[in-house]
């Protein structure tokens, strides 16, 4: 893979901004004497592919900005209160490079694949068959245009790339009911696409290898994804197609898991903001207080693969705190108020797994638990034909052998966890999902909390710095290209959103929930006499 990495970063140059004033203006300047006149389809997917683990962590644009393990309930912090008061380095720019670089080379993907002089090349079909990549493209495209629109609400999606087709250098913000609808039909025209008989270049397809088996089933999971999350505001159209996605078969078997596995060239944040073998660490990112608690209380065996009694954070030892003991593990509260605050807990708290933090290591963006969970929602709302208890219970156990954890059947059984049905049942099913969805796409695990309100997630009383007793609703805020050179349609895009105005308070268009506000208590902020 480096050596295909190597000749895409030599092959790319940044290109077409969906936002940006229009690049004929530079005139010859714009003529790059080291980009090559021949794109490869392969390389452009392969590079494509390197933007997933942003909506795990980190951005395109800002090195160590946890927000999505952070606003999920999943990460606090034990050295610096650098983002307690809820104040954030990412905004929409962060959005725009995955416009520039990831949604642009899928884009130039399918037009290459379609267009008649060029889709027979050996350039294009050294990647596979036309079929499939216009399939595998529209697909990945997806679930970029689905994770952004989750972020920020309004997105320009039906007027995207036409800079070079259509001189339009100015698009449209479309709403994010739009959004869906566009995302639905093209994951359905996708999925009709793939054929199993043609090929896939399985070492340019570093997510999935060339298994169109699990694209697929990776495509009716992000028609699920989407069609939940319209169950309070078009549960009609949301159960209609989900029940058409569902049909076509989702994610589940482990094997299915949307997964992103981290090399030198991709590297994983959390080796340089945490990792003892880094010198240059900040030892700043730990679990949350909640999360764990949560995990004592129901005696959750995950726990042990999720955190680490002797990481990079505090010195105890083992025969006072003993590994697989749950007493053993503290958690740090989100928000704290000071430096001070947040360094009380240094030798009280535990770290995250070292095996998440390695230059090579595995996330589960979208793991088949957290889809087998989702079923059980849309069961649970008569959606489908299908039972939510055996469909919750599954989830949880994929759960379970995701992480290579024992003991799931005790779990399920267990009086605190055993699904109990009606009103409580949803409560169940949407507290296991967010458990499962830790250290992954932290997009989807915010989206459940922001539509469902479960878990009541409290903030420390250091969140009132940016004026907010909650996590934020939205990533505020657009870009300041946005706002310059497409001011007009930046500020139709703003009043779509619920509360029209641009910040992180305003809601996206599926968020009607009325959220629980909670903030910690002087003795919930203060760290345990070990």
């Amino acid at each position: 893979m480096k050596k295909l990495y190597n000749i895409l970063l030599s092959a790319l140059t940044a290109s077409v901004l969906v936002t940006a004033c229009n690049p004929a203006d530079f005139g010859d300047i714009n003529k790059d004497p080291n980009n090559p006149s021949t794109a490869f389809t392969n390389y452009l997917f392969t590079s494509a592919c390197t933007y997933v683990p942003y909506f795990v962590l980190g951005s395109a644009t800002n090195g160590y900005d946890p927000w999505q393990q952070e606003w999920p309930g999943y990460f606090s912090e034990s050295k610096n209160n650098q983002y307690g008061p809820l104040a954030t380095t990412s905004t929409y720019s962060g959005v725009s490079n995955i416009y520039l670089y990831a949604l642009r080379n899928l884009n130039q993907i399918i037009e290459m694949n379609t267009d008649d002089e060029q889709k027979s090349g050996s350039n294009v079909l050294a990647f596979g068959s036309n079929n499939n990549q216009i399939a595998v493209a529209k697909t990945l495209s997806a679930y970029y245009y689905m994770s952004i629109t989750d972020i920020v609400g309004p997105i320009v999606f039906t007027e995207a790339f036409q800079g070079k087709t259509e001189d339009n250098w100015t698009p449209k913000y479309d709403a994010q009911d739009k959004v869906y609808e566009g995302l639905d039909a093209m994951l359905k025209e996708a999925y009709a696409q793939f054929n199993a008989k043609e090929d896939l270049d399985g070492s340019a397809d570093v997510l999935y290898h060339g298994d169109i088996a699990k694209w697929k089933k990776f495509n009716a999971s992000l028609r699920m994804l989407l069609a939940i999350k319209m169950s309070d505001v078009d549960p009609t159209n949301g159960k209609a197609r989900f029940a058409a996605a569902y049909a076509d078969g989702g994610m589940t078997a482990k094997g299915d898991s949307f997964m992103y596995t981290y090399d030198d060239l991709t590297w994983n944040r959390l080796y340089y903001w945490v990792s003892p073998d880094y010198s240059g660490a900040g030892f700043n990112a730990v679990p949350n207080k909640f999360i764990v608690d949560q995990m004592k209380a129901f005696k959750d065996n995950r726990m042990f693969k999720y955190f680490d009694i002797e990481g990079y954070r505090g010195a105890r030892p083992a025969d006072k705190f003993p590994r697989d003991s749950y007493d053993s593990f503290y958690g740090v509260p989100f928000g704290l108020s000071t430096n001070e605050a947040v360094n009380a807990w240094v030798t009280v708290c535990c770290s995250i797994n070292y095996d998440l933090i390695g230059m090579s290591a595995t996330v589960p963006v979208i793991p088949t638990a957290r889809i087998l969970l989702t079923e059980a929602e849309a069961a649970y709302r008569g959606w489908i034909d299908a039972d939510p208890k055996a469909l919750y219970e599954a989830g949880i156990a994929a759960s379970f052998e995701q992480w290579g954890a024992e003991g799931a059947e005790a779990y399920v059984a267990s009086d605190l966890v055993a699904y109990k049905g009606g009103d409580a049942g949803l409560e169940q099913i949407a507290l296991q999902r967010w458990i499962a969805s830790y250290m992954s796409d932290g997009v989807e695990a915010w989206a459940d909390w922001r539509r469902l309100d479960i878990p009541h997630l409290p903030v420390g009383p250091g969140a009132f710095d940016s004026g907010n007793k909650h996590y934020p609703y939205r990533l505020g805020f657009y870009a300041d290209t946005d706002v310059k050179y497409n001011n007009a349609n930046y500020l139709e895009a703003v009043k779509l959103l619920r509360g029209g105005e641009d910040n992180t308070s305003s809601r996206l268009w599926w968020d009607v929930a009325d959220n629980w506000e909670g903030v910690l208590s002087d003795e919930e902020c203060t760290p345990p006499t070990l």
